[in-house]
């Protein structure tokens, strides 16, 4: 179920049969090394919501595509908004997803740099007595990192990956041997992109620049949680080796496990009768003080 594509007569059917809970993927623009496109974070997420919502129906609202991006603004392609403005961007669409009667939002967001601000809101929004509850979670391409799918491997074995083949299989044994660092546009979200836009992956530009860490910001790192030394140590919007042996085969696989985790959360919250009591029982002890 699309917000955009609904008519208006349809909604109360849709509310009903989404179990009231609503789901705005959250993404960001920014760049995501030479090989991948810039709305990467947004695009992951957004496939595998969709995937997962014609397994168990649940309202998907428009994504939230202009999220924190508070570092590497000088590179083309990143789009920043203030705190603020985004904050209060949240409040107002939460506020009227509530007001059609989608009373559970999950902010289901698939952008490491929106860790912070969401959480930061989500408490803000739990200060206030409102009839609804908003909730995050922060996913995506963690499955199809090589050391997950080794340990996949370890404790399942070679069935637990049918869509690999003995070479992929080859290139996560070798990923792993020698440590070879993942992240920020790296193994694992080039796989996603295979796995959702295999049109947009530039695997012949995978190594225009380094994802390797300048350690220029090593001293700084046990002290600040914040990260603000990411920018310096991945100067690029990379962050790890070069994807070699990366493929459309992994990008299937890890659009499964995707969404076979999707559909997971989904069904934990559609079905769930606490929480909107609990949130209803804690704005009535609120208003006796």
């Amino acid at each position: 179920m699309k917000w955009g594509e609904l008519r208006e007569e349809e909604f109360d059917a849709a509310i009903k049969e989404s179990g009231g809970l609503c789901i705005m993927p959250i993404g960001c623009m920014e760049m995501h090394g030479q090989h991948l496109p810039v709305a990467t974070d947004t695009m992951k997420i957004e496939a595998g919501l969709e995937a997962a919502a014609k397994i168990e129906p649940v309202m998907e609202f428009p994504p939230f595509r202009f999220g924190d991006v508070q570092g590497l603004v000088t590179k083309k392609g990143s789009i920043r908004l203030t705190v603020e403005l985004e904050q209060e961007l949240l409040k107002q669409l939460c506020s009227e997803i509530a007001r059609n009667g989608f009373k559970k939002i999950m902010l289901l967001n698939s952008h490491g740099g929106n860790k912070f601000m969401l959480n930061n809101f989500v408490r803000s929004v739990s200060y206030t007595q409102k009839d609804y509850v908003v909730m995050t979670h922060t996913t995506g391409a963690k499955f199809v990192q090589p050391p997950n799918l080794k340990k996949i491997l370890d404790e399942q074995g070679r069935e637990a990956l049918p869509e690999l083949l003995d070479e992929d299989i080859e290139v996560i044994e070798e990923f792993v041997a020698n440590n070879r660092i993942y992240g920020h546009a790296g193994f694992g979200e080039t796989a996603m992109i295979f796995g959702c836009r295999p049109d947009l992956v530039r695997m012949d530009r995978a190594d225009a620049v380094s994802g390797l860490d300048t350690h220029e910001a090593d001293y700084l790192k046990p002290y600040d949680d914040s990260q603000r030394w990411w920018g310096r140590s991945f100067p690029n919007s990379y962050m790890g080796d070069v994807p070699r042996g990366c493929n459309e085969r992994f990008g299937k696989l890890g659009m499964r496990l995707l969404v076979e985790h999707l559909v997971e959360m989904i069904r934990v919250l559609k079905y769930d009768e606490n929480m909107l009591r609990w949130n209803a029982e804690r704005n009535a002890a609120r208003g006796r003080y």
